[in-house]
């Protein structure tokens, strides 16, 4: 009878362990560790390489990936708060509740889909950290997006730019009109 309560007991203490190790785990990972506020957080330096570039053409539906090494030149360690950009066409990813230690490195990378732009376009994107002079630090990029060579017109196109060569001087008004025009008599019969 002896052996049957020692068997009991040492059930119930690995259930006790286990049950307080479970506690443990849920209460550590229930602490999340936020950075401090940025007015008080103390102010440190970034150095970001390349803050300003000019990329080369692109076709219209093509993706760019940009990324942006920047360095903790300070004391302090670097904590990036936010980046926001200028466009929603661009997907961002940098180093979200973390620090950068001195002279540590890191990269902000940049997502841009080209698909609804073409032309010249300039991106502004604004970051958000405990930097000594400023909060806010803004990089450029800008690029042209260009159409495919390879466009091909469809029927309506090549028909309209024939009927305009066949017609051009002859008809005065909008080539809509079906190729004629009307007089302002009318004739009944």
């Amino acid at each position: 009878m002896k052996l049957h309560l020692i068997k009991k007991k040492s059930k119930f203490t690995v259930m006790k362990n286990l049950f307080i190790f479970i506690l443990i785990i849920l209460t550590a990972g229930s602490c999340t560790i936020t950075p401090p506020d940025i007015n008080t957080a103390r102010k440190t330096k970034m150095e970001i390489v390349d803050p300003e570039r000019h990329y080369y053409p692109i076709l219209r539906g093509s993706e760019l990936s940009v990324a942006y090494k920047f360095y903790n030149r300070g004391n302090e360690p670097l904590i990036i708060y936010d980046v926001q950009t200028s466009c929603g066409c661009i997907k961002i990813d940098f180093p979200r509740n973390s620090s950068i230690g001195k002279d540590d490195f890191s990269f902000i990378t940049l997502d841009y889909d080209s698909s609804k732009n073409i032309g010249l376009v300039e991106f502004y994107i604004t970051i958000v950290a405990n930097t000594e002079k400023n909060v806010f630090t803004t990089i450029k990029f800008d690029l042209n997006v260009v159409n495919s060579p390879h466009y091909t017109k469809d029927y309506e196109e090549i028909y309209m730019q024939k009927r305009k060569e066949n017609l051009a001087g002859e008809v005065d008004g909008d080539l809509t009109e079906q190729g004629y025009y009307v007089d302002d008599e009318r004739t009944v019969r």
